[in-house]
């Protein structure tokens, strides 16, 4: 009852401190870049009642400034300059950007389409300078006026001629004394409208560099994820684990897809297909982790998880084909459209997270590199709600950088298990050749068995004449001669009879085997091998340890020029283990973090010792290796537990 408890507590406890660790982190790294890479609390100068003062100290001290606060909002109307030549007309209110989602303020019906402007009006330095101003997306059409003349044009915001298109956009101008800036905006085609993310303003120098960090850094991550596909592509082909690499692939592939878009319309105008994109890449990236966990931490396929992942699937194909086929501007289908796909969002982060901390609970493999990774990923879910007034100056958004941290996890712990099979592969192999010299060392064996036995019956033939022989010299009183051809005879009768080495088949035929071959390279061999006939250990799995044993001990002397070859094993029983203890010399020996590897000829690497550890510990025995580098001596302690 006491080791039963002791298991439940410690995967209860670890998993507690990884869910702490994580969240803490996450949490805090999250609060870091809320406050010093959000342009809603960046500090500067801000506009009251539609009119930004700026002067050089603003300029000097504030390379780019976020144009968030005091824009005159004027709803239902897309106005031009010469709306305000003579009677300017009164704003609605005066609002800041990502107030509203969309038109919805004071129109009866809430719905946020329709059409809006705003206007702003700076106040800069009298000498002429070039300024710049960056527009992210504006949904969905729009035109842009700087002092009376229009200067950018997106889509068409004629709501008879309506035509959507989006752009992350720079305008660069000239400008003394005063800048105003008025935008005419007409929205039918998304669930937001009009400016949703706040405008950057200031010399262009100072704006581009911001703007560049950002393109490069998204950029990265972009290069970073497809280069991690294709490497672990490439590691699935030439490995036994395509499936599960293929589906990672995926992940990278639907990440880039998700977090690609802001550089997509950094460089091309357009609405459709890329806000349906970007959302079947999200949900078909949840997906793709719920297939991959369920593999990795080995969950057993029930029912209910096939209809969830049905209905994955489904969700994934309603995100990317829904969107082409229903009318445009209905806003009811807008809606069920962003709470289906929210809902399918918390549900699959829910499934996956549940399913962590199952694994964790249950200690399957990899379990908890994923829980760190998903539950980085969950809080950076839960903050983007909870701290919604967050717009990146540099980074990018909570969810795209977290992902990228589940993607790195979840490549971890499919570059282990990769790993873990191709050790597991390297060790089936080594089994097999042990299997083959065993198959090999009978061929040899027996037929020298079996001269010697038929060299045996010879001599039993034989053994009449001598009987005479001894008699005769016995009669004749000749005792010298008789010492001396006895002598002879029992030295030429002894060496018909094949040594035993051990009672266990295996252990004797590779006993055999060694002893020759140490011969040949004037090794010391000592073999003492009290392993009886019948034992709970395989005859494949002491041929194998045996085998590595022997065979990496041969290697190390063979290398030696300058001192004793020499070669100790012995093995037994020592209460329920069978225990094999061996020392050889050795010159040198090769080494990793992870511990001491098999050195073969020509400078391979074996996996002799890998081998022994498996087998070791399927039988739940230890063993230890060790190196006296002053003496040159490996120690080689292997403990079964054979009952």
């Amino acid at each position: 009852m006491t080791n039963m408890h002791a298991r439940i507590k410690s995967p209860t406890i670890i998993a507690i401190i990884l869910t702490v660790f994580a969240c803490s982190i996450t949490i805090l790294s999250c609060i870091l870049l809320y406050r010093y890479d959000n342009k809603y609390t960046r500090q500067g100068p801000q506009a009251i009642n539609g009119i930004l003062f700026l002067d050089e100290e603003a300029f000097e001290s504030y390379l780019s400034i976020y144009l968030v606060n005091g824009w005159a909002f004027y709803n239902g109307r897309l106005l031009t300059p010469e709306d305000f030549e003579n009677d300017a007309p009164l704003p609605d209110e005066y609002i800041y950007i990502g107030q509203y989602g969309g038109f919805e303020a004071g129109n009866p019906s809430g719905s946020p389409h329709g059409s809006a402007s705003y206007r702003l009006i700076i106040a800069i330095p009298d000498e002429m300078r070039t300024y710049i101003l960056e527009l992210p997306e504006i949904y969905s059409a729009y035109r842009l006026y700087i002092n009376g003349r229009e200067v950018a044009t997106m889509g068409n915001p004629d709501p008879d001629n309506y035509k959507p298109e989006t752009r992350n956009r720079t305008i660069t101008f000239e400008a003394q004394e005063k800048i105003e800036i008025l935008i005419a905006v007409t929205d039918f085609s998304y669930i937001y409208s009009g400016m949703v993310y706040p405008p950057a303003f200031g010399e262009p120098e100072a704006v581009l560099a911001v703007l560049n960090a950002r393109l490069v850094l998204r950029s990265t991550l972009c290069a970073a994820a497809l280069t991690i596909g294709i490497i672990s592509m490439l590691i699935g082909i030439m490995s036994r684990k395509k499936v599960l690499t293929a589906v990672y692939v995926l992940i990278c592939l639907f990440y880039t897809g998700y977090t690609s878009y802001s550089i997509i319309h950094t460089l091309k105008a357009g609405f459709y297909p890329f806000y349906a994109v970007e959302i079947f890449s999200f949900c078909a990236m949840l997906l793709a982790v719920i297939l991959l966990q369920a593999d990795v931490c080995g969950l057993k396929k029930n029912w209910w998880r096939h209809i969830f992942i049905l209905c994955g699937a489904f969700v994934c194909i309603v995100a990317l084909i829904l969107p082409s086929i229903l009318p445009s501007g209905n806003l009811q289908f807008m809606i069920f459209y962003s709470n289906l796909i929210t809902t399918y969002k918390w549900i699959a982060v829910g499934f996956i997270t549940v399913t962590a901390v199952w694994s964790t609970f249950k200690k399957t493999i990899h379990s908890r590199i994923l829980l760190c990774g998903i539950l980085i990923f969950d809080c950076a879910l839960v903050l983007d709600r909870v701290l919604p007034m967050y717009e990146p100056i540099i980074t990018g958004w909570f969810p795209e950088l977290a992902g990228f941290i589940l993607l790195l996890f979840i490549g971890s712990a499919i570059g282990q298990e990769v790993a873990e099979q191709y050790k597991k592969n390297a060790v089936l192999e080594e089994r097999t050749r042990s299997l083959e010299r065993l198959s090999q060392m009978q061929h040899t064996y027996y037929p020298l068995l079996q001269e010697k036995i038929e060299e045996a019956k010879a001599a039993r033939h034989d053994l009449r004449h001598h009987m005479i022989t001894i008699t005769g010299f016995l009669n004749q009183g000749k005792n010298e001669k008789l010492t001396k051809y006895v002598s002879e005879y029992r030295a030429a009768f002894l060496e018909l009879e094949p040594i035993s080495y051990s009672e266990n088949d295996v252990a004797n035929v590779l006993a055999h085997h060694y002893t020759r071959l140490a011969k040949q390279h004037r090794i010391d061999l000592t073999l003492q091998l009290d392993i009886s006939h019948e034992t709970n250990v395989s005859d494949a799995d002491l041929c194998s340890l045996l085998s590595n044993l022997l065979e990496n001990a041969v290697e190390a002397c063979r290398r030696q020029t300058d001192s004793r070859r020499f070669i100790t094993l012995s093995a037994g029983y020592k209460g329920s283990f069978l225990a094999l203890y061996m020392e050889n010399s050795v010159v040198e020996v090769t080494q990793d973090t992870s511990g001491f590897l098999s050195s073969k000829a020509e400078g391979r690497i074996g996996y002799g010792l890998e081998s022994i550890k498996t087998i070791t510990h399927r039988y739940n025995g230890v063993t230890e290796f060790r190196y006296d580098r002053a003496a040159n001596v490996f120690y080689s302690t292997i403990l079964l537990d054979y009952l």
